[in-house]
């Protein structure tokens, strides 16, 4: 009988993970050139460099969705190697997280609670004040639950807006059109979870 693995997420476990050794593993094996990765993906080759190189350590959410898309593999897989959903995991942790990834471009930082596996996405979002995040930087077909922990969120859903307020949660269909914004200047904070994982599912960016 295999045995589920306990998991303690400690301080030294936080980390805010680079993809650059990721794709540049990945280029390799399709025998690529950075200068051909970059041709293909859209990006600009000295911004390629400095991703894999490190000197970009939270590249956008729309240049790692290209970047993606062209190598054939998801966005979560240039921060983590797969975890088998098959495996019997059993994980604990804090609120710090597994994993963060921060995106200042897009005026987001994640704290993903759960490992980087197509199957769900359970983390919290952290929005800097007066912005917005259109479904194509979180998206997902499938069923979204939202609970704000700090601050207001106004939803978009099929055109209309809704507010969320702090304590309050909404529970919607990710296959219709969305998007969230924080109106307040301040940050907002809500927790995310969506069933598929929004990182494993190919962007539409």
């Amino acid at each position: 009988m295999k045995r589920g693995r306990l998991m303690e997420v400690s301080e030294k476990k936080q980390l805010e993970v680079s993809p650059g050794e990721a794709i540049r593993s990945r280029r390799n094996l399709l025998g690529w050139r950075a200068i051909e990765l970059a041709r293909r993906s859209g990006i600009n080759p000295g911004t390629l460099n400095a991703i894999e190189k490190g000197r970009i350590a939270s590249p956008s959410l729309k240049n790692l969705s290209s970047i993606a898309k062209t190598l054939g593999i998801s966005v979560a897989a240039l921060f983590s190697e797969a975890y088998s959903d098959s495996e019997r995991v059993f994980m604990g942790g804090n609120q710090k997280g597994q994993h963060i990834l921060e995106f200042p471009k897009d005026g987001l930082r994640i704290v993903c609670y759960t490992p980087l596996v197509p199957s769900v996405f359970v983390g919290k979002v952290i929005v800097k004040g007066e912005t917005r995040v259109e479904h194509r930087v979180l998206p997902t077909s499938g069923m979204i639950f939202v609970q704000v922990i700090m601050g207001k969120l106004s939803i978009s859903f099929d055109g209309k807006d809704q507010l969320v307020r702090e304590g309050n949660y909404a529970f919607f269909d990710g296959c219709f059109p969305h998007s969230y914004h924080n109106p307040h200047f301040k940050e907002s904070t809500f927790l995310l979870v969506t069933a598929p994982s929004f990182l494993t599912r190919p962007s539409t960016l």
